[in-house]
């Protein structure tokens, strides 16, 4: 008789302000690092008015861009 496998899922943990901003090993920040698509999912599930989301449009804006094209861009 065979031993049945346990099934497991692996989720994310929540991103926060403090991950987001923090430096990496080799010194950059993971906003920085980070794709946009994956910026537009962590943005899209915080609240509005939100310090993360103040965080990624301010790097949207430091990158050049304005926010919103950024979310149209990358939206699923």
């Amino acid at each position: 008789m065979k031993k049945a496998r346990k099934q497991t899922t692996k989720r994310t943990a929540p991103a926060t302000l403090e991950w987001l901003t923090a430096a990496m090993r080799n010194g950059r920040r993971r906003i920085e690092v980070l794709s946009w698509k994956r910026l537009a999912s962590i943005y899209y599930a915080n609240r509005p008015g939100s310090r993360i989301r103040k965080a990624i449009n301010a790097e949207a804006r430091r990158c050049g861009y304005t926010p919103r094209t950024l979310l149209a861009l990358n939206a699923e």
